[in-house]
C-alpha cells in the first residue's frame, strides 16, 4: 500500500539516536556541473567568435554562470545534527533547534513547520523530487527499505521525500513524561537565520555585468 503523503509527519517517540546526515538534490547538483563546463567554455567560445577582445567582456558572463551553478544549484542543502535542522537554500541558512520542529510534510515538497510557520524547502519544491541522503565523516546511513530493495547501510543513499521526511521527524524530541521543566533547567530553543546578502548581491553584480558584457560580444 502507497505511503499517504498528505498528512504531516508528527514527532512521536523513537528508540536510540539518529546519526547525523546531510541532503542534498542529485539532479541541482549535476545541472551545476553542467553549467560549471558551460562557464569554462564560454571563454574560447567568444575568443573564436569575437577575437582577443572578448576576453574583455567574457569573463563577467562566465563568472556569473559559474556562480549559478555554485549558489543556486550546489550549494542548497539540508544538515541533520543531533542538535538541530539546519536548512540551506539560496537566501538564507536557517537554523532549527529540534524542539522547535512541529511536523514535517511531503504532499507539496519537503515543508518543515516551526513555531515560525511552514518553511517550504528550496531542494524540494515537489513531492516527486530526487534526494539523496549523505552521512556525515565516521556515520553511515541505513537504506529506507522498499518493495523492492532490502535494508543496507554505507555511503550515500537515494531517497524519496517522503522518505526524508520520516528522517528528519526521527530527530525531533519527544517529552513523554508531561511534566514542565524547572524554568532555571529550560535550555534554549533558537531559530536562527543568517541572510546570504553576499551571494545575492555578487549574483546582481555579476547577473547585469553579465548583460552588458554579452551585448558587446
Amino acid at each position: 500500500m502507497p505511503d499517504d503523503h498528505s498528512a504531516p509527519l508528527i514527532p512521536a517517540a523513537a528508540s536510540g539516536s539518529p546519526a547525523p546526515f546531510r541532503i542534498v538534490a542529485p539532479g541541482l547538483r549535476t545541472f551545476a556541473v553542467v553549467l560549471w563546463i558551460v562557464a569554462a567554455l564560454l571563454v574560447p567560445i567568444g575568443i573564436v567568435g569575437s577575437g582577443p577582445r572578448a576576453l574583455v567582456f567574457v569573463w563577467a558572463p562566465s563568472l556569473f554562470t559559474a556562480a549559478v551553478a555554485w549558489f543556486v544549484l550546489w550549494r542548497p542543502r539540508i544538515e541533520a545534527t543531533a542538535e538541530a535542522l539546519v536548512v540551506v537554500d539560496v537566501r538564507r541558512t536557517s537554523t532549527i533547534a529540534w524542539r522547535r520542529v512541529e511536523a514535517v510534510s511531503a504532499k507539496y515538497g519537503l515543508e518543515v513547520t516551526t513555531s515560525e510557520g511552514v518553511r517550504r524547502i528550496w531542494i524540494a519544491p515537489r513531492p516527486t523530487a530526487r534526494l539523496r541522503i549523505d552521512p556525515e565523516q565516521g556515520t553511515s546511513v541505513t537504506r529506507v527499505a522498499t518493495s523492492t530493495e532490502d535494508d543496507r547501510t554505507g555511503g550515500p543513499v537515494p531517497v524519496t521525500v517522503a522518505a526524508a521526511a520520516r528522517r528528519l521527524v526521527a530527530f525531533v524530541p519527544v517529552d513523554e513524561s508531561g511534566d514542565a521543566l524547572p524554568p532555571a533547567q529550560v535550555t534554549a530553543a533558537p531559530i536562527t537565520h543568517r541572510a546570504h546578502w553576499v551571494a545575492i548581491l555578487l549574483l546582481i553584480v555579476l547577473g547585469t555585468l553579465g548583460s552588458l558584457s554579452g551585448a558587446q560580444l
